[in-house]
């Protein structure tokens, strides 16, 4: 029997957290002896795990653009990163909005090194219970999300020359699962971890003939502990079972620094016992889609 597993709950957590979970990590100084920094475009950048990304970055001296729905929250990641000394953007708006997505890459200047999909729509219903409405907005904040915020972004990612530059996509195990509850929610990103996977072969052919590297990963988290799932009357979670945002900005981190990376390497140094970290069924032939849960997670 499949169960729930979600991936996009909201959660936020401070940079202090980003230096503590393996490694100490100090905000680049701009000098003209020195890189300039990375650049980042991330959705769903107001709470759970886009939040905890770009917390993360920004303590390693990205700049980092964060888009979301909620001035307030934004505005409160933005400030948090400031504050350490980081640079952040604001940019409120809809990743199903293509003039709002155009809003939102161009924020980042003239060339990108990271695009991070993060934003997410959920619920907990069976076909019975999902409406034609929630249906379409769950696939298109995912899936219609995922190809506009890329298409806007591939341009400045090629002509980016700061060494490799990144797509990822934050899907879910319910990407790769048939629970009856997730019929929307799983159908959704499901979806997305395919466009990652069509999308990578695209930029490898791209590589190959000369252009800019640009690796496409899918990370899918099980349950994660955060005040989403307030929202979600359908589903209470234990949050001593769960994920936290910040141990999937880790992986996020651990891809960025070697993309080469795959699931049985992370297992090896993951920041918690508890944590397992694996090939996503059906998925497990491709290095670049990689999967966490609590241990607790079926």
């Amino acid at each position: 029997m499949n169960h729930p597993a979600w991936g996009t709950p909201p959660e936020v957590f401070s940079i202090a957290s980003a230096r503590g979970m393996g490694r100490t990590v100090v905000p680049m100084k701009s000098s003209p002896d020195v890189t300039p920094p990375k650049t980042a475009v991330i959705t769903g950048a107001g709470s759970g795990i886009g939040a905890a990304i770009a917390l993360r970055l920004a303590a390693r001296g990205w700049k980092v653009v964060l888009g979301g729905r909620t001035p307030a929250t934004l505005a409160s990641v933005a400030a948090q990163i400031r504050q350490a000394g980081g640079v952040a953007e604001v940019v409120v708006g809809d990743v199903t909005k293509a003039a709002d997505v155009a809003r939102l890459i161009a924020a980042g200047g003239p060339t990108l090194d990271a695009l991070i999909h993060s934003a997410g729509k959920g619920h907990c219903l069976t076909i019975d219970e999902l409406d034609e409405q929630e249906f379409r907005e769950t696939l298109e904040v995912a899936v219609l999300g995922a190809f506009l915020t890329a298409k806007q972004a591939l341009p400045k990612l090629r002509a980016g020359t700061n060494g490799a530059g990144h797509i990822i996509q934050i899907a879910s195990l319910a990407s790769g699962g048939t629970w009856n509850k997730e019929v929307g929610y799983g159908t959704a990103k499901g979806a997305q971890l395919k466009f990652a996977l069509h999308l990578a072969s695209q930029m490898e052919e791209e590589a190959k003939a000369g252009g800019r590297t640009i690796h496409v990963h899918a990370v899918c988290p099980g349950t994660v502990d955060t005040p989403f799932w307030k929202a979600i009357p359908q589903r209470t979670i234990e949050p001593q079972l769960c994920l936290k945002a910040a141990e999937v900005a880790w992986v996020v981190e651990q891809i960025i620094d070697n993309p080469a990376t795959n699931a049985e390497e992370l297992a090896k140094i993951r920041p918690r016992h508890e944590i397992v970290i694996k090939r996503h069924a059906p998925f497990e032939r491709w290095n670049n889609v990689i999967a966490l849960a609590h241990e607790s997670h079926p």
